[in-house]
């Protein structure tokens, strides 16, 4: 069992065609950095896909750490130039067919991850950025609630809480984040408390029980 996650960015075409260059390789460089900060996420390199310019698809060997792997994911793009956002269908299942890259792959969980954004392009929910499904309709109402919940959070951050969120995972430490950025540590832990970060988490660890326990992972 693995997560597919199919990603678009939000409101690409505001990009020039010179901007659209440059946020394909801020894409590229921020899988690489989420790779890094999340490493127990498993993520495949070699599944990696942009497709025109504004989509983009990937594999999590472990599905546990997909919502969060997401989260971290945005963020870290988000602080860079041009601030790209995203949002993200993540399917959790199996994968059929093996191939170089994702778009050639196959297995319910690339259909349930182009379903996951395939919903979310609906405009019901065009104020939404994470949608899951998994394919069992009591596991994804579950995913729904969680997510909903989470994009609400999320969607409020500011530059700074997001980088003090990134900061503290990467080190762990409040005082350590400080020596790495020009901010003291007293703002840093203050921005991160008042993000709301410590209430998604707990939306993510509750998404990687479902999967752990209800998935038999």
């Amino acid at each position: 069992m693995v997560a597919a996650v199919t990603c678009d960015i939000i409101k690409s075409r505001q990009y020039s065609n010179n901007d659209r260059g440059t946020v394909n390789d801020l894409i590229k460089s921020a899988f690489e950095e989420t790779i890094e900060l999340l490493p127990d996420a498993k993520a495949d390199k070699f599944s990696f896909s942009i497709i025109q310019g504004d989509e983009f698809q990937f594999i999590l060997q472990n599905p546990t750490l997909a919502y969060k792997f997401v989260v971290f994911y945005r963020i870290i793009l988000s602080l860079k130039d041009l601030n790209p956002k995203f949002r993200a269908g993540i399917g959790i299942g199996e994968v059929a067919v093996s191939g170089d890259i994702s778009y050639k792959m196959d297995g319910s969980a690339f259909h349930h991850s182009r379903d996951a954004m395939q919903k979310l392009l609906k405009p019901k929910f065009k104020n939404r950025i994470t949608s899951i499904i998994s394919g069992r309709k009591e596991l994804d109402a579950q995913f729904e609630i969680i997510a909903m919940y989470n994009d609400f959070i999320e969607q409020h951050w500011s530059e700074k809480q997001m980088q003090s969120i990134f900061l503290y995972t990467k080190y762990n430490s409040f005082e350590k984040a400080a020596e790495q950025s020009k901010v003291s540590y007293q703002a840093l832990q203050q921005r991160f408390n008042f993000s709301g970060y410590k209430q998604l988490d707990v939306g993510c660890i509750e998404f990687s029980d479902i999967i752990y326990t209800r998935l038999q992972l």
